[in-house]
This record gives structure tokens, C-alpha cells and sequence, in this order.
């Protein structure tokens, strides 16, 4: 068990640091930016200097994301409590956040690649941690993905070395802008596991639940979104088009495969997956200001979530939905913070999730969107409500068969960590709403517009609970899915939908089969074809019996010639001593 006071010093440097940022933020919200510039190396022939910017935006990013792992470090103390590795997987978090400041604070692409490759590194170690074949090939998927937008960034680098414009606010009049904004893009889609790089965040989910609820809710996911933010100003034409049609396949996608998930953390990432998308929604918009509201905003409840799903599975052992039952009863306290959290992503009005979410919607709606698109997102938006009381229907009523095998308690960290995250799922929407956004005093509204997120959500709503009530006991039966499992037209349609269209097969597998099957030819071929008639064992086997049986025939030979050439020998002997015993 750890001591309280190990956990405590690890939170609380991160807290001193949260106060200083908070400080820092109360002091420049009302200023556009300061950029403050700190002297490397100073009195030395080589000069470097590391600008800060100090806005709205970055501080309130970095509020957000060292709260969530001040309560993060909390809970890592009752998720971690029986690991010998505790110290090393606080270093890896703190290095994590120390990487997650620098591509938030500095200002260029230098300081903003240092933060990336950080994130992508320490998000591996971290994702490996448990160092099992699962964790392994998952952050084996993780990095290979982020692999491909750390290239973008390095091809974003090159194009602008030329000029030595590493600043974002020197970076105006440049010819290749529009170039320079497709890399960025390009590269912050594989960050935010948009399609078609989709497939590592659900995989990503066999790390530690602290990891999951720090990395995969508000820090590595969003990074992608945040650097968007600050090149809003540049992405303008196709680029809309491009992130509106990204972001709407990705957000009905993940939300069908979240329906139709039965992994507890899965769900949870796959809704982390169409929150994504909706922020980039705003982006295709060129709803900045509100995309960033609804990112922090997220942040916070889906932090809860994890925190809240995690300690579940921690204590019951068990992930998937159809076995566990019965929360409220046993722990009241993670079940009420579970109940504000999944309603906060449904968008239920006056929490957090409602102000932003609903923001997003009706800036999309009243742009000029595609029919098509606005379609697919009205039924993502019904989705994330289904699958959400779905989930809530699961795990809250205590049945019979279920509710007996564990027992989960309210631990001290648990209960404190997500009692901070949950104050910030019911008043954290209100609060950074009046920080982020400005209003006049007078604002107007179309109702028809206003009114289409709440019917996307009571539609939603009624839909599941139709769903529910008529057939509750097929629903919760495992010999159900048993059944449909033997069925193989059954079972493609359902791995087809819970799988991401069947994304992480088309992303990663159709490449890795083909390797591994020329790799099969290679080795038959080759390695156990002629290089080992040649110059393996069978070859060795092959010439060493070849030249053992020459020279066993020679031996042969020169053992006949010794013999006659003794016998001729002994013979002539004779001869001699009987001549001279003759003469004598």
C-alpha cells in the first residue's frame, strides 16, 4: 500500500504549478498576449533564447491540464497502490505534463516539435507500462500512427528554415502558407486519432486507467486540436471543407462503434473520439474560440468518466458491461459523479457539456453546411446520447448474477480526486464560458436552431429508453451475444460496426499481413530453402558427410597400402634374419 505521503508529494508539485499558471492567467486575461523570452547559454559564443506566451489560451490549457493531473496523481494512488514501479510511472506522468507546458507555452515550431515528440515518447512509455503483449502492441499501433504526424511536423520545419521564421506571428506573407497548413493539419489528425488514424486510441485504452484518464481525455488528444487553434487564422477554402468532412465521418463512426462496444473503457475512448470530432467540427467552421471552449470543457468530464469507470474495473476486475451491476448501491459517491458525468456528454442543459456542446451545434448549423454532413451529425449527436444510457443502464441496476462479485467502497482518493473533476463537470461549463467567449448585451438566436440540439438529445434519449424497455433481458444476456457470435454473417456485421468500419484491420493489418506473409515466403523460400541446403545445417550436414566419407576412403585406402607395404616389410624381416642365421 502506498503511503499518503508519497502520493501527496507527486500532487502537490502539480498543484503549486496549477496555482502559478492560475496566477499567471488571472494577471494577463484581460491583455492579448505577452510573450516573455528567457536567455539559454547565456555569456556563451552560442545565444538561444525560449520565448513564453502568456494568453487566455495557453493558460487556461494549462489550468485545465494540471488540475486534471493534480486529481490524476490523486487517484494513482488508490488505481496503483499494490505496483513496485510507482515511482517510475509518476516520473513518466510529470514528464508527460512537462512536455504537454512546453508545446502549450512556446510560441514557435522548434519549442512546439520538442513538446510533440515528448508527448509522442512518453505517451509510448506510459501506454506500455504493464509491458504484457496487449500494452505492447497497442503502443506499438500508438506510435506508429503519431510517427506519421511527427514526420509533418519535421516537413513543416524544413519548408520554413529557409526564411528562420520559427515564430507563429512571423508567419503572415509566407507564399506556401497554404502548403505549410496542410502538413500541420495532416500531422494534428494523427494526434487526435482522426480518420483515418482512428484505430490507436481505442487500442491505446490497455494502459493504466490514471494514463488513460490524463493522456486520452485531455492532454495527447487535444494536442492536435490546440495547434489547430493557433494556426486558425491561416486555415481558410478547402481546408473547411476538408476538416467538416474528416470530422463528420469520424464522429458517426466512433459513435456507432461506441453503441455497439461492450469494453467499459473502449466506450469511454470512442466517445473521447467523436468529442474530438466535434471540435473539429467547430474548427471547420471557424467557430476557434468556441472549439476551445468545448475542449476544456470536455477535458474535465471526460477525466471524471475515466476516473469514475476506472475504479470499477480496478476493484471488479472485469471490463465488460454485461458483468457489472449494481454501482449505486455499492458506491454511491462514484456512481453520483458517474451520473454527472455521462449526462455532462449527453449534453443534459446546465451542465458542462451542454454549454459547449450545444455552442458547437448551433454555430454548425447556422453556417453553411452540407445537407449531408448536418445529417450525419444530427445522428452522432443521438448516438452519443444512446450509447451513453446505455451505459448508464448497464452498470447502475444491480442484477442478480453480477452485482455480487465485488465490492468497490469510497476510497479517500477516488472520492476526493473525482469530487474536484465533478465540481468542474457541473460548474465549469459556466464559468469558462464567461473566461473564453464574449458577448454583447444583446444576443439573438434562431429558436429552430437553438432548439436542434435538445431534440437531437430527447430523441436520443426516448430512442434508448425504448430500446431498453422492450427488450432488457436480450440485451443483458450473455448467451445473446454467444448466439449471434456462431453466426458468421452475424458476427461480420457486428465486428464491422465495433470495429471502426473495420479500421484498425485496413490501417495496420492489410500492411502487416502482407509483410508477414512475404516475410513466410523469405524464410521458406530462402532461409529454409537454399540457405540452409547451402549454408545451413542441412548444407553443413550435407558437405561434412560428403568430405567425412572422402576422407574415410582415404583412410581406407592408405590403411590397405600401410598393411601391404608391412606385410612386404616383415616378410623381407624374415628373409634377412634367416639368411644371417644361415651364413652364420
Amino acid at each position: 500500500m502506498l503511503s499518503f505521503k508519497k502520493v501527496f508529494v507527486f500532487a502537490n508539485s502539480l498543484v503549486c504549478v496549477l496555482f502559478w499558471c492560475f496566477y499567471l492567467g488571472q494577471k494577463f486575461l484581460f491583455m492579448s498576449s505577452v510573450v516573455v523570452e528567457f536567455e539559454v547559454l547565456r555569456g556563451t559564443p552560442l545565444l538561444v533564447s525560449v520565448p513564453i506566451m502568456m494568453d487566455t489560451l495557453s493558460m487556461s490549457f494549462c489550468c485545465v491540464v494540471l488540475l486534471i493531473s493534480s486529481c490524476v496523481m490523486l487517484y494513482s494512488g488508490f488505481y496503483m497502490s499494490d505496483e513496485q514501479y510507482y515511482n517510475r510511472f509518476c516520473k513518466l506522468v510529470l514528464l508527460f505534463v512537462a512536455s504537454m507546458l512546453a508545446l502549450t507555452l512556446i510560441p514557435n515550431l522548434i519549442g512546439l516539435m520538442i513538446g510533440w515528440d515528448g508527448l509522442g515518447l512518453s505517451s509510448y512509455l506510459l501506454v506500455v507500462y504493464y509491458q504484457d503483449k496487449r500494452s505492447l502492441g497497442a503502443g506499438t499501433l500508438t506510435v506508429l500512427s503519431n510517427r506519421i504526424g511527427d514526420v509533418m511536423f519535421f516537413m513543416g520545419i524544413s519548408l520554413v528554415s529557409g526564411i528562420s521564421a520559427w515564430n507563429f506571428v512571423d508567419m503572415q506573407d509566407m507564399s506556401y502558407m497554404t502548403v505549410l497548413v496542410g502538413i500541420i493539419i495532416v500531422g494534428c489528425m494523427t494526434k487526435s486519432a482522426q480518420m483515418p488514424f482512428s484505430a490507436w486510441l481505442p487500442a491505446a485504452m490497455s494502459a493504466p486507467t490514471p494514463v488513460s484518464a490524463l493522456v486520452h481525455s485531455s492532454t495527447l488528444v487535444t494536442a492536435g486540436i490546440y495547434v489547430l487553434v493557433r494556426f486558425s487564422v491561416h486555415i481558410d477554402g478547402v481546408w473547411f471543407l476538408i476538416l467538416s468532412s474528416v470530422a463528420s465521418l469520424t464522429m458517426i463512426s466512433s459513435s456507432v462503434s461506441a453503441f455497439y462496444e461492450l469494453d467499459m473503457k473502449k466506450v469511454v475512448a470512442l466517445s473521447t473520439l467523436s468529442q474530438l470530432s466535434v471540435m473539429l467540427l467547430s474548427l471547420g467552421v471557424g467557430a476557434y474560440s468556441i472549439c476551445m471552449f468545448h475542449l476544456l470543457s470536455h477535458a474535465l468530464f471526460k477525466a471524471l468518466m475515466f476516473l469514475c469507470v476506472g475504479s470499477v474495473i480496478h476493484v471488479s476486475g472485469i471490463q465488460d458491461i454485461r458483468y457489472v451491476g449494481g454501482v449505486g448501491k455499492i458506491s454511491p459517491i462514484v456512481a453520483a459523479w458517474l451520473f454527472v458525468a455521462l449526462f455532462s456528454l449527453m449534453g443534459l442543459p446546465f451542465l458542462a457539456g451542454f454549454y459547449s456542446k450545444d455552442m458547437v451545434l448551433a454555430a454548425y448549423l447556422s453556417g453553411l453546411c452540407n445537407p449531408l454532413q448536418l445529417v450525419l451529425v444530427c445522428i452522432s449527436t443521438c448516438l452519443s446520447v444512446m450509447y451513453s444510457f446505455w451505459l448508464l443502464a448497464c452498470i447502475y441496476p444491480a442484477r442478480m448474477y453480477m452485482s455480487y462479485m465485488w465490492g468497490l467502497g469510497n476510497d479517500l482518493y477516488t472520492s476526493v480526486a473525482c469530487s474536484v473533476l465533478g465540481l468542474g463537470a457541473l460548474f465549469g461549463g459556466v464559468i469558462m464560458q464567461s473566461v473564453i467567449l464574449s458577448f454583447s448585451d444583446e444576443c439573438s438566436v434562431d429558436t429552430q436552431l437553438k432548439l436542434m440540439p435538445f431534440v437531437c438529445f430527447m430523441l436520443g434519449l426516448l430512442a434508448m429508453m425504448y430500446i431498453i424497455t422492450s427488450s432488457l433481458e436480450e440485451l443483458f444476456s450473455v448467451n445473446k451475444f454467444s448466439e449471434l457470435s456462431k453466426d458468421s454473417s452475424t458476427q461480420a456485421y457486428y465486428d464491422s460496426w465495433a470495429t471502426l468500419w473495420f479500421l484498425p484491420y485496413l490501417s495496420a493489418g492489410l500492411y502487416i499481413n502482407s509483410v508477414m506473409s512475404s516475410s513466410a515466403s523469405l524464410k521458406s523460400d530462402v532461409e529454409d530453402g537454399y540457405m540452409e541446403n547451402s549454408f545451413g545445417s542441412e548444407g553443413i550436414w550435407a558437405v561434412s558427410k560428403i568430405v567425412s566419407s572422402q576422407f574415410m576412403h582415404i583412410q581406407r585406402d592408405q590403411l590397405s597400402n600401410r598393411m601391404g607395404t608391412a606385410f612386404i616389410k616383415g616378410v623381407v624381416f624374415m628373409m634377412v634374419i634367416f639368411l644371417l642365421g644361415y651364413m652364420m
